[in-house]
């Protein structure tokens, strides 16, 4: 006997892999009601005036409660889909890992007598939730982990402090990301050791007078980084030209332009090239600053190091006492701080989990085969449909079609672990979310995710609509030449059409005519 759910998946297969609508025009179906003539109307007009005429569309909408299709426009076609790709990491994580999965980072000790350690080794596992996001200052939680390092009896190390980041392999950046959007935080390196999203941040403000040196302060530790600054103040109300650049490899920040005399203080989130030896360097000065010695600078284990230039440090090597341990919030909450804001570091972070949990290594390979596993021998999606290259769509090589898209949401609302999922997308008027500002009055009806790449605008998942109806969509658009608000207005008069699945018509008063 086929159980409720997989005859509700064989009806979707089966609606989904219909071409009665194939494109937006007139339902086929003469028992529809007449209330939803008005939606493939809509798309029509939305995808053919200009400036929109140009773009390619994907549009795909299934009635949930009803096991039906409202739209096909396209869902079978390959998109870019942008951050969209952040709905696959997300789900991946929850079916594979589980909603309960917790990362552990452990510090030991080598050799501990008397309060001193031959070495002091941090065994990173890829916590991305080591942040001013999880614990409210940028390095909060590396002084937690200090703390209890301190608290263990601590005092002193003869030798390094060793980075284990062998969790992960060495490759920091993902090769297909554009190199102008490496020196940015959506495209901070990764790392199994890493703090602040792979990222530091620079306070830059006005000086006293006109002419006078801008403000320059970095939230990290003293004597970690570098930075330059020519940055001057200007006049007030004149324009804010402030400019960084990180030299290659290296943790030397210069800093250059003008500031406004007027101006606020402004935060820049700038990358560091190495965050497993940026994190090492700056939880050492931590430690200095509570009164440890560490004899030697800091050394990071990467995938590849020769065993012959550090024999002792890796995990099976005897003689090491566990001093610290932090772990990380759950997986579910780790999936909001992905969904909700769009956060690429933390989706790419997970993808590589994947792969050292569940594949052949914690590598973007590795953790994108887990996860096209997973989509078609679990979540069911046509393998044709899906391209994985990254975790966050930051890659214009990923490729989705809205069909995929569609059947992963469909999967998902059947899981135990689906209204997580559902609850960590953003909403309307959500602060911090990427709908904050988008699709007014429909707070508590649309649980979507947003993606924006040049020249990609996308928007997927559940909406209520206006007679109670559960709505799976998916709008992909590529190639539209034009601003991104100019799509953005467009997607979401398309949702707000499928909101209004079920109201009412207009009454309209009976004319009457006049003697």
């Amino acid at each position: 006997m086929i159980g409720i759910g997989a005859r509700r998946a064989l009806l979707l297969f089966t609606s989904l892999s219909t071409t009665a609508c194939a494109s937006a025009g007139a339902s086929e179906d003469p028992g529809r009601p007449p209330l939803l003539v008005g939606l493939p109307a809509i798309v029509d007009s939305v995808r053919n005036t200009p400036p929109l005429d140009r773009t390619h569309w994907g549009v795909g909408a299934y009635d949930y409660d009803a096991d039906r299709m409202l739209l096909r426009v396209n869902v079978d076609r390959h998109f870019v889909p942008a951050s969209n790709m952040k709905l696959l990491v997300t789900a991946a994580a929850l079916g594979l890992l589980g909603p309960d999965f917790r990362y552990s980072t452990v510090v030991q000790a080598e050799d501990l007598r008397d309060g001193t350690a031959a070495s002091l080794v941090v065994r990173g596992a890829g916590d991305p939730t080591l942040s001013a996001r999880f614990y409210g200052e940028p390095l909060a939680a590396l002084a937690q982990l200090a703390d209890s390092i301190v608290a263990s009896g601590v005092r002193r190390v003869h030798g390094p402090l060793v980075v284990d980041a062998t969790y992960f392999d060495a490759q920091h950046v993902h090769p297909t990301w554009e190199t102008g959007d490496l020196g940015w935080y959506y495209a901070a390196p990764v790392a199994a050791f890493a703090v602040e999203e792979g990222t530091l941040s620079a306070v830059v403000g006005p000086g006293a007078t006109v002419g006078a040196p801008a403000t320059v302060d970095l939230l990290t530790p003293s004597d970690v980084v570098v930075f330059e600054s020519t940055a001057v103040t200007d006049t007030a109300f004149s324009e804010n030209t402030i400019e960084f650049a990180r030299d290659p490899e290296t943790n030397t920040f210069r800093f250059s332009g003008r500031v406004p005399l007027n101006a606020e203080a402004d935060a820049y989130d700038v990358t560091v090239p190495d965050p497993a030896a940026y994190a090492g360097q700056a939880l050492a000065e931590l430690l200095r600053e509570r009164g440890v010695e560490i004899s030697e600078p800091v050394l990071v284990l990467n995938q590849g190091t020769p065993e012959a230039q550090a024999p002792r440090w890796y995990r099976d090597a005897p003689g090491f006492t566990t001093v610290a341990t932090m772990q990380s919030p759950r997986m579910a909450e780790i999936v909001e701080a992905i969904l909700e804001p769009s956060q690429n570091w933390i989706a790419e972070q997970v993808l590589k989990t994947l792969g050292a949990e569940r594949g052949e290594g914690g590598s973007w390979r590795a953790g994108a085969e887990v996860e096209r596993r997973w989509l078609i021998d679990v979540a069911g999606l046509d393998s044709a449909a899906l391209h994985i290259v990254d975790g966050s769509g930051l890659s214009a090589q990923n490729l989705l079609t809205p069909d995929a898209i569609m059947r992963l949401l469909f999967h998902a609302s059947e899981q135990d672990w689906g209204p997580i999922y559902r609850a960590a997308m953003a909403e309307p008027g959500e602060e911090g979310s990427t709908l904050e500002n988008r699709l007014h009055g429909y707070g508590g009806r649309v649980f979507a995710k947003t993606g924006t790449i040049t020249h990609v605008n996308s928007l997927s998942g559940y909406l209520i609509a206006a007679d109670g109806r559960e709505i799976i969509f998916s709008v992909l658009s590529n190639a539209s030449g034009v601003p991104s608000s100019f799509v953005r207005s467009g997607i979401d008069r398309i949702v707000e059409a499928l909101a209004a699945v079920g109201t009412p018509a207009p009454v309209v008063p009976e004319r009457r005519l006049t003697p």
